[in-house]
């Protein structure tokens, strides 16, 4: 009997033995992935042949400043200059022809510059009246172009105020033909005279934008060309300028309403016109 209890506790024993689970220890983590680093890109020289073409910058366009409508005063070698300058921006001329001769509608330039700022006397005319070259008011021409005359050599173009010569202007629907031309492109015009001292009228240019009508008190032709050559007028540069009739015709009035203007510039003997050209606002 005891030997059977010995022998059932040794199976016992052995049979919680043979069930029992067995531990084993954890796995060891894996170790880390590290990528394999990338080759270097390449450096390939740029290839002028292809290389992108970057477009040049444009430069900024220049604005000229506008030039104020006034009076100007200046005196050398015993002539006096009165102007009036103003920017062709802002206004125009316009060619006041009388049809039926000199007298007809206005007998001065304050008369013909009515509605505008200011008025100068124009062209030259024949004894009986008719212009003496090419006049254009309102685009009706009267008159005849003047292909030989020394008083026909320049055209003012009043419309785009601007100056030119007779073989080169350009047809406007207001123009006069005058003349002779004092100054052009900055220098004196040669087989001007050198006598018969006189009051003078005429129109001067930068080349650009800036006008003037002008009353000389007295000069020569030929002194007056020089005096305009060496720049008179300070703040404007005269780079052309075209003589209008003179003596007894000059007239020129500016209005109250120009800085330094409200007066007249001319003969106490004044000779009626033919044409005025007359300074209006754009």
């Amino acid at each position: 009997m005891n030997l059977l209890k010995h022998t059932c506790l040794v199976l016992a024993l052995a049979f919680s033995g043979c069930t029992q689970p067995r531990t084993e220890p954890p796995p060891a983590p894996a170790p880390p992935v590290v990528a394999a680093p990338l080759p270097p890109i390449p450096q390939i020289p740029p290839n002028p042949a292809i290389a992108p073409k970057v477009a040049p910058s444009q430069p900024t366009p220049t604005v000229t400043p506008r030039h104020p409508l006034k009076v100007r005063t200046a005196s050398l070698n015993g002539t006096k200059f009165t102007a009036v300058t103003f920017d062709r921006r802002d206004y125009f001329l316009k060619v006041i022809d009388q049809k039926n001769g000199p007298g007809s509608q206005f007998d001065s330039a304050q008369a013909a510059g009515s509605g505008g700022v200011a008025a100068i006397n124009g062209g030259f005319f024949n004894p009986d009246g008719s212009p003496l070259g090419l006049v254009i008011s309102g685009g009706e021409a009267r008159g005849s172009f003047n292909s030989a005359s020394f008083l026909g050599t320049g055209i003012l173009d009043g419309k785009n105020v601007m100056l030119a010569t007779r073989e080169n202007y350009q047809p406007s629907t207001e123009l006069l033909q005058t003349g002779p031309r004092l100054v052009w492109a900055g220098e004196t015009l040669t087989g001007l005279t050198s006598t018969n001292e006189r009051p003078r009228s005429l129109m001067i240019w930068d080349g650009n934008n800036h006008f003037g009508l002008v009353h000389a008190d007295t000069a020569t032709l030929k002194g007056l060309s020089n005096n305009l050559k060496s720049q008179p007028l300070p703040g404007f540069e005269i780079k052309y300028a075209v003589n209008l009739d003179g003596g007894t015709s000059c007239d020129l009035w500016v209005s109250e309403s120009v800085p330094g203007g409200g007066f007249n510039k001319n003969s106490f003997f004044r000779k009626k016109a033919r044409n005025y050209l007359a300074l209006r606002k754009r």
